[in-house]
């Protein structure tokens, strides 16, 4: 069960080729008390030519629950830190419901 610290919780998250620096990246992010499983069939579909991530976000899956909660832009920096710690600086990111809502964000890395 892959889970990765970030800003102090732990994430659950799936990636279908965590060694391919080769594929694009296609990552997607569930609505409120979801779960990774909501894209099972789309992970499944595009994995050939993607390499495809999935997450729990913080208080929601399999993901870690904190005492402080969450807010919308709590989960947006839990996002970036969880693709800075992948060393992902390009993706395809795909949401559900709450993550149209999510703060506008520009995330570049040198």
């Amino acid at each position: 069960m892959p889970i990765i610290n970030v800003n102090n919780v732990e994430l659950y998250y799936e990636d279908s080729a965590p060694n391919d620096r080769q594929k694009p990246v296609m990552v997607f992010a569930h609505g409120l008390l979801w779960n990774t499983h909501l894209f099972d069939r789309q992970v499944e579909y595009f994995k050939a030519g993607y390499r495809c991530i999935a997450f729990d976000f913080r208080g929601q899956g399999q993901s870690a629950i904190t005492k402080s909660g969450y807010d919308m832009e709590t989960l947006t920096e839990d996002t970036l830190a969880l693709l800075e710690a992948l060393d992902i600086h390009k993706c395809h990111f795909l949401g559900l419901s709450m993550v149209g809502l999510s703060p506008s964000v520009s995330h570049s890395t040198p």
